[in-house]
């Protein structure tokens, strides 16, 4: 039922306003932003951060599944530094040089709207939105110049290049994580922009070995059922 801009969702048990693009948890009084997967309290008519919504977080049935945390392994990108993360949950999300997007780089070689990243039967998948200077995953470029490309799935220690961005994709399910993502082994602070929370991680150097990838590969794609036994 859509009444004045505003709609429920039954699968999250959420009221959602089209004008501001976010969700209204009856539960606990909080607006629910799933692009940032944060959550906001209405003080004197203007949001305010409240808290960044955890993977078992019971006020958000989607933010329990699967997600992406891609970090920052290279980038000359202006406000961009190493350890950088950038979630993406199983609602999916987009990357580009401005507007609401989960990453943005602002840089000249990177499209306003460049990469979309989507979720469908338990996997999720990459699409170049017909750019200039591509979408790389692994070193392979998704499309030629201004084509929009086919979806391409994406797997646990992919690598994806942006412009002059690289991010390592680290995907998990609830509470899981990896050797290299690792809640305790990472220091974590939180600042809020114009486009919402960043959170940012000092992390251990990532495995260059390709041995170590593929061993981190088979597990969670076995873990995924994506491999057979």
């Amino acid at each position: 039922m859509k009444k004045s801009g505003i709609e429920f969702v039954d699968r999250l048990n959420m009221y959602y306003n089209v004008n501001t693009g976010l969700h209204y948890c009856q539960s606990s009084g909080l607006y629910f932003d799933r692009k940032m997967s944060v959550f906001y309290k209405l003080t004197d008519s203007k949001y305010q951060f409240h808290s960044i919504a955890k993977p078992d977080d019971t006020r958000s049935s989607d933010v329990a599944k699967t997600s992406i945390r891609a970090v920052v392994t290279h980038s000359t990108c202006r406000k961009v530094t190493k350890g950088s993360l950038y979630v993406f949950t199983c609602m999916g999300g987009s990357i580009g040089r401005e507007g609401n997007h989960v990453a943005v780089f602002s840089e000249i070689r990177v499209s306003k709207r460049h990469a979309t990243i989507s979720y469908s039967s338990e996997k999720f998948y990459i699409t170049d939105e017909g750019t200039v200077n591509g979408t790389f995953l692994n070193g392979q470029r998704l499309s030629t110049q201004k084509t929009v490309s086919e979806r391409f799935e994406l797997s646990h220690l992919d690598e994806l290049k942006v412009g002059s961005t690289t991010l390592q994709l680290h995907i998990h399910q609830n509470n899981d994580t990896c050797q290299w993502c690792e809640p305790g082994l990472n220091t974590e602070s939180s600042t809020t922009t114009s486009t919402g929370p960043t959170t940012t991680s000092t992390i251990s150097e990532p495995p260059t070995l390709y041995k170590q990838r593929t061993v981190q590969n088979n597990k969670l794609k076995r873990k995924y059922k994506l491999l057979g036994n």
